[in-house]
Order: structure tokens, then C-alpha cells, then sequence
């Protein structure tokens, strides 16, 4: 029996499969909205819908707004919003306060279902992007 090259072997894969029509069904799937809602990759490349700035506040004050923005936008069934922490440069000796006191706190939330640094053009890690959880039919 002969061996076939890997350029035969790819050639009749390529026959039997349409890569484009795959590429495109996932693509589709990934944006697909289902009973619950869309998906979490949908979620994810979508728009923040709304946005808390902490820039100036104590950290006493941010804690209490982002929790009460947090609870807000999940009542409003809000699914995906933007925390402006700042990076924390003009804090005393440049150590961020906000951003890792914010971070615990949205981790500990009963309605965060993930925090993440958004893209450079989003805020970047002057920002985080909170992926709140779905309430579905309550």
C-alpha cells in the first residue's frame, strides 16, 4: 500500500469539508440567541450597556457605588457594563487602591459572572468590564 503525501491527504479532506460554510455556522452559533438569552460569547463582544466612572472617589464611596450600580444594572437586566477605576497612578507611593479593592468586590457578587480587562479602546487597565449573570423567567 502506498502512502499518500500530506497534500493528498489534505486535498481530499478539503473535497469532503467546506471550511467557509464551518467558519460560518460557528460564527452564527456563537452569535445565536437562545431561550435564556444571548450567549456568553455574544455577550462578550458586545457594547457595554452602561458605565460607573470611580475616578476622584474614596475608597469607601467607590465600594458603595459599585455595589449599588452593580445591584441597579442587574435589576435593570443589564448584561454587560464598564467600571472606570483608573490605573491608579496618582495614588499615594502609585499603588492602585480602587482597582483591586473594585475587583474583589464584583468577584464576590452574586450577580458578576465575570470580571475582565477590557480592550485598550474599551478603557483598557483603567477599566473593567463586568459580565453580569441572566436572570431567567423570574
Amino acid at each position: 500500500m502506498a502512502k499518500s503525501s500530506f497534500a493528498e491527504i489534505y486535498g481530499q479532506w478539503e473535497k469532503s469539508h467546506d471550511e467557509k460554510a464551518e467558519i460560518a455556522r460557528r460564527a452564527s452559533a456563537s452569535e445565536r440567541v437562545t431561550s435564556e438569552g444571548p450567549t456568553i460569547g455574544a455577550v462578550r463582544r458586545m457594547d457595554a450597556q452602561d458605565e460607573l466612572d470611580l475616578h476622584e472617589m474614596l475608597l469607601d464611596d467607590a465600594l458603595a457605588a459599585t455595589k449599588d450600580f452593580l445591584d441597579s444594572s442587574a435589576s435593570r437586566n443589564l448584561l454587560k457594563v464598564r467600571i472606570i477605576t483608573g490605573k491608579g497612578i496618582h495614588s499615594k507611593g502609585g499603588e492602585a487602591v480602587l482597582r483591586p479593592a473594585v475587583i474583589e468586590l464584583c468577584r464576590k457578587h452574586p450577580k458578576v459572572r465575570e470580571v475582565t480587562v477590557p480592550k485598550a479602546a474599551e478603557g483598557g487597565s483603567g477599566a473593567l468590564t463586568v459580565i453580569l449573570k441572566h436572570r431567567t423567567g423570574r
